[in-house]
């Protein structure tokens, strides 16, 4: 997976934002030979626009910008359900949580 950071939005701010980090999904041989790269965007879309709007970003970098924390704030109910499968499975709640993130993105891997 291929992360690029937008260094320029002129007539697509809404959609793209300039410092922004955004995924790069693959192309097709004609849109790489048109110069363009797909993007998920601002609203979740996956579109494409100019490679020149975009610059590569270093997994340094990736890493570096994207670490903070998290907090999720759930109903009684759900914290219960998310509490006896992690006591079921011999975890923590957060090791479950991130166990679950883990399976359902495709993120790259982190150097240790």
């Amino acid at each position: 997976m291929k992360y690029l950071r937008c260094i320029h939005n002129q007539g697509n701010e809404a959609s793209v934002t300039v410092g922004v980090i955004y995924q790069m999904l693959p192309t097709s041989s004609i849109e790489d030979e048109s110069g363009m790269v797909r993007i998920v965007d601002n609203e979740g879309e996956a579109y494409l626009y100019s490679h020149h709007w975009f610059e590569s970003v270093t997994e340094e970098e990736l890493t570096g910008e994207l670490i903070e924390s998290v907090t999720v704030h759930l109903n009684r109910k759900a914290k219960v359900a998310i509490r006896d499968m992690a006591h079921a499975k011999g975890v923590s709640m957060s090791s479950l949580m991130r166990e679950w993130i883990d399976e359902r993105l495709d993120l790259p891997e982190l150097a240790s």
